[in-house]
């Protein structure tokens, strides 16, 4: 008796297909990355949602690869393509939340390549504060850059006298916020700023 799959192919088939997802995850993430250096969507300032553009279209790209394979292997399914969307998208989702977005946000990577660009130097906990001041949030406008991104996705909307109001949309998500905080432990300061 053979060894066979759900659907009726051998094991090799299965090895195959195993083969054809990492073969074509690689190609679609390679692909993924080399978008960021190219001007698509270039317009899209907020590098979360052109990165999440980005992946969705990569991703399509995987299941249309998927498809024309299953032209010519007939092991592969509907099931498989729908799989290798949703598998590349996954992923790679969570990577670049992880890596990038982080890299391109985090206090701490900034701190860690300052002083390591300045390793012949030491540094005392408030000259690292001084340092982040002056350049991170005022040199290279890191609060402006966050305050705009808002502007952008419809959070916080200006009003005719040029001052800004928080939007319903904004309103919502910083109750999924809050709700994420409670359930996770977080520091409650940062979705209860008036909090002491």
């Amino acid at each position: 008796m053979s060894k066979t799959s759900k659907s009726g192919g051998t094991a090799g088939s299965i090895f195959g297909l195993i083969g054809i997802y990492i073969l074509i995850y690689l190609v679609c993430s390679v692909m993924f990355v080399g978008l960021f250096h190219t001007g698509l969507l270039k317009n899209m300032e907020v590098l979360m949602y052109r990165g999440i553009a980005f992946i969705v279209i990569t991703g399509i790209i995987a299941a249309v690869v998927m498809g024309i394979i299953r032209k010519f292997w007939g092991f592969i399914t509907i099931r498989d393509i729908i799989m290798m969307f949703v598998i590349f998208c996954c992923v790679n989702t969570v990577l670049f939340v992880l890596v990038p977005v982080t890299v391109e946000r985090s206090v701490s990577v900034f701190m860690l390549s300052y002083m390591e660009e300045n390793s012949d130097q030491t540094f005392t906990q408030e000259s690292v504060g001084e340092i982040f001041t002056a350049k991170y949030v005022n040199d290279y406008g890191a609060f402006e850059k966050r305050f705009n991104e808002q502007v952008e996705t419809g959070t916080i909307v200006q009003n005719p006298d040029g001052s800004y109001s928080i939007t319903e949309r904004g309103k919502f998500i910083v109750s999924a916020f809050r709700t994420c905080a409670e359930w996770f432990d977080t520091d409650r300061r940062l979705v209860h700023p008036n909090e002491n």
